[in-house]
């Protein structure tokens, strides 16, 4: 795996960590819901909220399925970004537009996540697009983040349309660009 990648992603999950901490004097909450349990859950439930920390998983996961099922090999870079850790989504800000890196909150999540990623590819083909996988939501809900499969360049894109601009040339460099905010 791509230790650049593994460091930024850590390092911009501790960025997130210390302004909770700083704004709110807390881990990260989101709401708790007793069917929709990770592993990066911290702490008691109280006043319906549970904390969290971004966890390494401890067993080791791969997106092969995907490569199988579309018959692409897959950048490294979306593997890295997806299967390193269990964490919620982290709400920043790139150029001073607000983003949401999407991340895997549970193995629930990581299925769904597995579905949504050949729908997307799927239909790209079917559009005649560059294979690229959405890694970020932003606040046009016609755009995405993502990573063009060819090449590993972090670009902005329209859904059902072409690629709008190229970001960062790595997942890593974008990573480094990102500052994390309060949702």
């Amino acid at each position: 795996m791509n230790t650049d990648i593994q460091t930024e992603l850590l390092a911009l999950q501790q960025r997130y960590l210390a302004l909770w901490e700083a704004e709110k004097g807390t881990l990260p909450t989101q709401l708790f819901d007793p069917e929709w349990l990770s592993p990066c859950q911290v702490g008691q439930v109280v006043d319906d909220q549970i904390t969290w920390k971004a966890t390494p998983r401890e067993e080791k996961a791969d997106l092969k399925n995907i490569e199988e099922a579309l018959e692409i090999t897959l950048h490294p870079s979306i593997e890295v970004l997806f299967c390193t850790n269990y964490c919620d989504h982290l709400p920043c800000e790139f150029d001073g537009h607000p983003i949401e890196l999407i991340q895997v909150w549970n193995e629930q999540d990581f299925s769904g996540l597995q579905e949504n990623m050949i729908a997307h590819f799927m239909m790209q083909k079917r559009l005649k697009k560059p294979a690229s996988m959405f890694i970020a939501t932003c606040s046009d809900e016609m755009q995405v983040i993502s990573i063009l499969n060819e090449t590993g360049q972090v670009q902005l894109e329209t859904l059902g349309k072409k690629q709008e601009a190229v970001l960062a040339e790595s997942l890593a460099g974008f990573l480094s660009k990102l500052t994390p905010i309060l949702p």
